[in-house]
């Protein structure tokens, strides 16, 4: 793997030389936009507001407009003497609680690997938040931007994730979250309890694959052969009153596709 950052792991006195690697990877299907009649490729180009010319990469320099109309220009030159201590250095601030930290604070995973010399290091770090079921939290700065980052161990490695500042996350509002106010019977509560208790299983990543772009890739194919292509009819939902009969009927359909779970026996 190609790491896409490399630098230090610092906490108290401890520098930890580390490389992080990303742990995704999109897989999404890309398309080109073409001319209707003649399927040629279109051509963004770069065009300059005030003189009508097409610019090319050398002509182009950053603007930040700091009143409106009004900008101040900064060269790649000059963005690279913002100097802080994150460049090179995870630095973490504190260590929490694993339970304190919301997925929703989480935003990119990277896997963390030792470099030269920082494996011991590596593992009394990954030991350390083990015992003490913590998560590191510091800063660092990627992709031209500092970014809040939490590090936590997941099976034997470490692996951190970027977070969202505070001032990132949107607050919930205007979005018609029923209230305490808004009642569900006891019947209903326990049949929906029922339900959930037949679809519990054990969680396996690999069950879950998307489904829309194997679809898509079907008809890209059934488009490269030929074939014609015509919109398959589906029922359309419908409003559900009746949640009883709603939860009733979930519950009859999951019981008839409930398989059990394969145990592993001792040896």
């Amino acid at each position: 793997m190609r790491a896409t950052w490399s630098g230090m792991i610092s906490f108290g006195l401890v520098n930890i030389p580390v490389k992080i690697y990303s742990a995704a990877r999109d897989l999404d299907i890309s398309f080109h936009q073409m001319h209707k009649d003649d399927h040629g490729r279109v051509r963004y180009a770069k065009v300059c507001k005030t003189c009508g010319n097409e610019l090319g990469k050398d002509d182009i320099i950053k603007g930040y407009e700091y009143r409106k109309g009004q900008y101040v220009t900064l060269s790649d030159e000059e963005l690279e003497t913002v100097n802080v201590k994150t460049a090179k250095s995870i630095g973490i601030s504190s260590f929490v609680d694993s339970t304190e930290v919301e997925p929703l604070e989480f935003e990119k995973a990277y896997y963390v690997g030792p470099d030269s010399n920082g494996e011991r290091a590596y593992a009394l770090l990954r030991e350390a938040l083990t015992r003490s079921n913590k998560i590191a939290i510091g800063k660092v700065s990627m992709r031209a931007r500092e970014q809040l980052v939490a590090i936590r161990v997941v099976g034997n490695m470490l692996v951190l994730e970027t977070m969202h500042f505070a001032d990132e996350i949107v607050k919930p509002e205007g979005i018609g979250i029923p209230g305490d106010e808004l009642s569900v019977s006891d019947s209903e509560l326990d049949l929906a309890k029922v339900l959930i208790e037949h679809m519990t299983a054990p969680f396996d990543l690999e069950a879950y694959h998307d489904e829309y772009e194997k679809a898509l890739k079907d008809l890209i194919n059934k488009k490269i052969g030929g074939e014609e292509i015509t919109a398959p009819s589906e029922p359309q939902p419908t409003n559900v009153i009746d949640i009883m009969a709603a939860l009733k009927a979930s519950l009859e359909a999951a019981e008839k596709e409930k398989v059990p779970v394969k145990r592993k026996t001792a040896a």
